[in-house]
């Protein structure tokens, strides 16, 4: 049993971006969304940087990347995020762009015994975690702490392949020192928008089976 706790989702493209374009003008009446008032906080005029603060969802872009976060989402599935990205860049045709991402940073509380597991796994059968996600290779980097008496595992990588999009996934785990809360950062990434501007759809209309992938490896890893 392992229970949730969101901190943000957020999705990100790369490219050549123009961040005085960035404004809430911009999102309100060409973009058409509802965002209620105007931020509540925004970073001073620059010509390389522009980010609005909206509450619980932020838009942040600098010259080469356009970020929306979204802080404390109950439901992924429920966001507005893939909307916004696809709105946002579909009023901008020309922008080129080369890559697209999916961020999902949670809390979880995860029983003792499991991790105890997870460290012997990680320690001695690190062939586990390719056999419980039923994939044919799996990366894994792991840092680790060595005193005189033992070592103890801090964080460590899992690395996937997403035959669909040719995606490449990362999930990065911080292991508790006591407690049992595991703090889990998880990225979804996708190449070569360049030449198939298409490939935006990964995050966008198929959000979704981003975020199942996630819960996915979550619950087999943490779950059994």
């Amino acid at each position: 049993m392992i229970d949730y706790k969101n901190d943000y989702i957020n999705l990100v493209v790369l490219g050549s971006f123009n961040p005085g374009i960035l404004t809430h003008d911009f999102l309100i009446k060409e973009c058409a969304f509802d965002l209620g008032n105007k931020p509540i906080s925004k970073s001073p005029p620059m010509p390389v940087v522009t980010s609005l603060d909206y509450d619980k969802k932020s838009f942040f872009a600098d010259l080469g990347r356009l970020q929306i976060t979204e802080r404390n989402c109950k439901d992924p599935k429920l966001s507005q995020v893939p909307h916004y990205l696809n709105t946002y860049l579909h009023k901008l045709p020309y922008t080129p762009i080369t890559k697209c991402g999916a961020n999902f940073s949670y809390k979880l509380s995860v029983e003792k015994s499991r991790l105890e597991e997870l460290a012997c796994w990680l320690a001695n059968e690190r062939s586990k975690f390719r056999e419980i996600l039923k994939l044919k290779t799996v990366d894994l980097e792991i840092t680790s702490t060595v005193d005189e008496n033992k070592e103890t595992i801090e964080n460590w990588i899992l690395r996937t392949k997403s035959g669909e999009y040719q995606a490449s996934t990362m999930l990065k785990v911080a292991m508790p020192d006591s407690a049992r809360e595991v703090k889990i950062d998880f990225n979804y990434e996708v190449a070569n928008l360049d030449t198939d501007r298409k490939r935006l759809n990964s995050v966008t209309t198929h959000y979704d089976k981003v975020f199942d992938l996630f819960k996915h490896q979550l619950e087999k890893i943490f779950a059994g």
